[in-house]
């Protein structure tokens, strides 16, 4: 019976052994790089399709193994950011923000001709998703949240806009060479800058975004990352009522994913108008909260895998004429 239960496991962890393959599109300014694969293999390809966005100054790695624990057959395509991992960095002039993001995204999409597909973002990855489905409703099916019920911003939007602008001209004027980091000192610095309220957010798993966030050369590594992308300018679009706005346009199904040491650990009452405004809209609202950091998906994922996929199953069993019979 032992030997029985072993096997399958092995056969289970067999048929979920998830190969990336690298994938590259053209957005007009440069070039996005991303990666795909579908969980298991080709072999249990479905219909459907689940887009990764990662937050800021992560890579397309956050999700790596949040994927395999996905349900078999799904497609899963997860691009670096703009001036993120291994992504071009944008031309001198040009600024990072979310529309910049938004409609990096929505090019890359539109020529890969993937239409009704699950957002699944973390972090500022979440808020891209926001306003790509606000914009563009056609292309998504639904919404999965990790750690982001409304973003926040602790000065004045224009405060915030002034000071990124500060820091983008400063960072374009200075030129600094790359910073050579030994992989240790490498770690330490991706480790020490995912700190929140005390707490280590990503854990063991820094080495997982090294991966792409940083490119080895003689005597360690460099960043990858573009400097510019430190001056977000999101601060201009994180305000609630725009934000709710947003928000407002989202009709498909939503889940969203708290983590307990998380972005969303105030009280319920600190994101009622935007809960409101998602509980209104939405086709439905699904909210879990599990214990871990803001990045338990990527050091905990076997807390979050079974929410994402009771909800993708959720989705499977709605009518034909709902979304997921589109997907």
């Amino acid at each position: 019976m032992i030997l029985f239960l072993q096997i399958n496991v092995w056969k289970d962890m067999a048929d979920r052994a998830v190969s990336w393959h690298d994938i590259t599109v053209d957005v007009g300014w440069g070039k996005l790089h991303g990666k795909t694969c579908v969980v298991g293999n080709s072999y249990y390809k479905n219909d459907i399709k689940v887009m990764g966005v990662h937050g800021w100054l992560d890579n397309a790695n956050t999700f790596d193994t949040l994927v395999p624990l996905l349900p078999l057959g799904v497609e899963v395509l997860v691009f670096d950011l703009p001036g993120h991992g291994l992504s071009d960095h944008m031309p001198l002039g040009a600024r990072y923000d979310i529309f910049t993001y938004v409609f990096s995204l929505h090019t890359a999409v539109r020529k890969l001709e993937w239409k009704k597909f699950v957002f699944m973002g973390h972090s500022m990855g979440s808020a891209i998703s926001c306003y790509f489905i606000a914009l563009f409703p056609e292309y998504v099916g639904a919404f999965i949240s990790l750690d982001l019920i409304k973003p926040v911003i602790r000065t004045s939007r224009l405060e915030s806009f002034r000071n990124d602008a500060l820091k983008l001209f400063k960072t374009e004027d200075e030129k600094r060479q790359p910073i050579v980091y030994s992989e240790s000192e490498a770690i330490d610095r991706l480790t020490a800058a995912r700190y929140m309220g005390g707490a280590n957010s990503i854990q063991d798993s820094a080495h997982i975004l090294l991966l792409r966030s940083g490119r080895k050369v003689e005597g360690g590594y460099v960043w990858n990352h573009d400097p510019r992308a430190y001056s977000n300018f999101n601060g201009l679009f994180y305000g609630n009522s725009i934000f709710l706005e947003a928000i407002s346009s989202i009709t498909c199904p939503v889940m969203i994913v708290r983590a307990s040491k998380g972005m969303c650990n105030l009280p319920d009452s600190v994101y009622r108008k935007e809960l409101d405004v998602y509980q209104s809209n939405a086709q439905w609202l699904d909210i879990a909260t599990v214990e871990g950091t803001h990045h338990v998906h990527l050091s905990h994922p076997e807390r979050v895998a079974p929410l994402v996929s009771g909800f993708l199953q959720k989705l499977g069993q709605s009518s034909p004429k709902d979304i997921y019979s589109k997907l």
